[in-house]
């Protein structure tokens, strides 16, 4: 960072000055964002892509069906509990690491978007000095003041 990315902010920021604020000491380690990835997973998250879920479940349907039309039901029950495993060993993890990504790219990218997130919740911002804040209740701006 440069001398001008150090200087303190001063009380009257905007909102956008806080929020290249809170990029800022993201991208340095000094903030860190964490997610409560049940909510974030919700359909109605703005990070959150319905088919990312959907696909593993019409998936295992797929598969059951056709398991139990041309094998059988053992294998239609086997193939049901594989897929719920895999869904909770493959799937489940993918879809966060998506979430994350869709969060750093898109969220931080801009501020219309954090705020819409922040609205949802489903985040936590956690200084390196301990004090975190959680959204929807708490005030991300706040914290970026205090902190800068």
């Amino acid at each position: 960072m440069n001398d001008a990315d150090n200087k303190e902010i001063p009380a009257s920021e905007s909102a956008d000055d806080l929020f290249r604020a809170l990029r800022r000491h993201v991208a340095a380690g000094e903030i860190e964002l964490r997610y409560d990835f049940k909510r974030l997973r919700h359909g109605d998250s703005p990070v959150a892509v319905e088919a990312e879920s959907t696909r593993w479940a019409y998936g295992m349907v797929a598969v059951l069906l056709l398991g139990l039309w041309f094998v059988g039901w053992w294998f239609a029950l086997a193939a049901a509990g594989i897929g719920s495993v895999l869904y909770y060993m493959i799937g489940i993890p993918r879809i966060e690491r998506n979430i994350r990504r869709r969060i750093e790219e898109r969220s931080l990218g801009g501020l219309d978007e954090w705020q819409r997130l922040w609205r949802f919740g489903g985040i936590t911002l956690a200084a390196r000095d301990g004090r975190t804040c959680e959204a929807p209740q708490g005030n991300w701006m706040a914290l970026i003041r205090e902190t800068s």
